[in-house]
């Protein structure tokens, strides 16, 4: 039982952090969460909530959970501590987190801790390498969820936040992004928005942080018909991540299924795509059709 080092990023990935080191420690004790919740009178779906990271733990409440489990090392004590104030720390994307859906907020939260995006997008571009103008067409452009005026100034600004605080700042995560044929082709907005997209990608692809691929129609036949998004973090022990999306559903975080299959499919994905020189090259020729 040990937490992750407390060197971290945001206020989820330590909730995350702190929640999995609080259930590691109780377990090491033998202890039931029926048990634990007893013996300092608390309820049970309290302690349900802490362990899940649903909720975030005071100070108190981490003091009081460690002195019942016997830890008493003051290093690892300063660790958890560390943790449960991180928990408490306020990030740019707290604002919005009412204004925008459950799942997306999850993914909005945990995105600024990875350090490495693999996107693959079968029906437009990535929001984090998208222009001002094609996010505005395709937020027009959202007919399920019915997005009002106001709702889409709401994402907009969110899209351009997230842009401006992941890829300009201090440690920018590796981003890879595999993206089909057809999302080139298909028009937001006008022959303009989409030419000035396209370019945008190609001045993306410069930054070797940055690996976009095609998936071209000669490539074939392939069954992912759905967008998701692979995290990694930068500590080992914070597990990888999955963020599907639907057009039909409300968008879902997958944090309890193995991410083995995704990446496997990443893979087949991955090897069906043009290399990235190839890419950069089939954007800038796909670009000039829009002139």
């Amino acid at each position: 039982m040990e937490p992750a080092t407390s060197r971290l990023h945001g206020p989820t990935i330590a909730r995350r952090r702190l929640s999995q080191a609080l259930r590691a420690a109780r377990d090491d004790t033998g202890r039931t969460q029926e048990q634990a919740a007893d013996a300092l009178d608390w309820s049970i779906s309290k302690m349900i909530r802490i362990e899940n990271g649903k909720t975030k733990p005071t100070v108190t409440d981490v003091k009081a959970l460690l002195q019942l489990y016997g830890v008493t090392e003051a290093g690892l004590i300063d660790e958890f501590i560390d943790l449960a104030r991180a928990t408490r720390q306020r990030s740019w994307w707290m604002e919005y987190r009412d204004r925008l859906p459950g799942g997306y907020a999850d993914y909005v939260a945990l995105e600024s801790d990875a350090s490495h995006l693999s996107f693959f997008q079968p029906l437009f571009v990535p929001g984090l390498l998208q222009t001002a103008a094609y996010a505005r067409a395709i937020l027009r452009t959202t007919a399920i969820e019915g997005l009002s005026p106001e709702d889409q100034e709401v994402r907009a600004e969110v899209r351009r936040l997230r842009q401006a605080n992941i890829l300009g700042g201090p440690k920018p995560p590796r981003i890879d992004a595999i993206i089909d044929e057809s999302v080139l082709l298909r028009v937001a907005g006008d022959a303009t928005v989409m030419r000035e997209q396209l370019e945008h990608l190609v001045q993306l692809g410069r930054d070797p942080q940055i690996h976009v691929r095609v998936l071209p129609f000669k490539a074939g036949i392939h069954t992912v018909s759905s967008p998701f998004i692979l995290m990694e973090f930068p500590v080992p022990t914070d597990e990888d991540l999955v963020y599907v999306e639907s057009g039909m559903t409300q968008p879902a975080m997958i944090d309890r299924v193995d991410p083995q299959r995704y990446w496997s499919a990443y893979q087949r994905l991955e090897e069906m795509s043009l290399g990235i020189a190839e890419s950069r090259r089939f954007l800038t020729e796909t670009a000039r059709k829009f002139l």
